[in-house]
């Protein structure tokens, strides 16, 4: 092979590669939002008369959305967190190993996503499917991992590192809704390892 053959050769190399980089940062700029679905009955609707502190009061969900294992990072001593950055909204997936047949949850609305930089706060705009602000069981789901779905504003690509910030809330005798914050989280440490959504459908 003579010498211009082998230096166009390289060139062609480096073009493709260069290439495939910028279609591999492009695909790695957003994630698909994660799957989720619906319990798939809800046996109870909450009270109009409802109270944290009568528990006869919950609404009850049975047939959660349910993964074969937790996924993503540990925090605030339970349930694993996954970032998921699309373009519509920020999502971010809870999910939690029932240890009961009966076990309630609470998300508190003033949950937000914190630029660690700016400080500028992106707020819960939803948990899909399930009332914020409200405690509820998930009914026969023994050693099963739950997992919810959280929504909040779209991220700017500048923001790398966020904080979880959950004000303190309302409690009762054994839910204390005290306030929780995680500090220096980085973005690209929080966000799927998959690029794809993770997890079967257990029924």
């Amino acid at each position: 092979m003579s010498v211009n053959s082998a230096q166009s050769l390289i060139g062609m190399l480096a073009v493709v590669l260069w290439l495939s980089s910028c279609a591999t940062s492009r695909r790695r700029a957003y994630d698909m939002r994660p799957e989720n679905r619906a319990a798939l009955y809800q046996e109870r609707k909450a009270s109009p008369y409802y109270r944290m502190d009568n528990e006869h009061t919950f609404p009850i969900y049975k047939a959660p959305y349910t993964v074969n294992q937790q996924e993503g990072q540990v925090l605030f001593g339970r349930g694993a967190y996954e970032l998921y950055r699309a373009k519509d909204a920020t999502y971010v997936t809870a999910t939690y190993r029932c240890p009961e047949d009966w076990w309630f949850f609470n998300f508190n609305s003033g949950w937000a996503i914190i630029d660690n930089k700016r400080g500028d706060r992106y707020m819960l705009r939803e948990v899909e499917y399930y009332p914020t602000d409200t405690c509820f069981w998930i009914k026969d789901s023994r050693d099963k991992f739950v997992r919810f779905v959280l929504v909040f504003p779209p991220l700017p690509k500048k923001v790398k590192t966020v904080d979880f910030f959950i004000p303190s809330g309302e409690s009762r005798f054994n839910f204390d809704g005290s306030e929780k914050h995680m500090s220096g989280l980085y973005v690209e440490d929080l966000r799927p390892k998959h690029r794809i959504p993770q997890g079967e459908v257990i029924r």
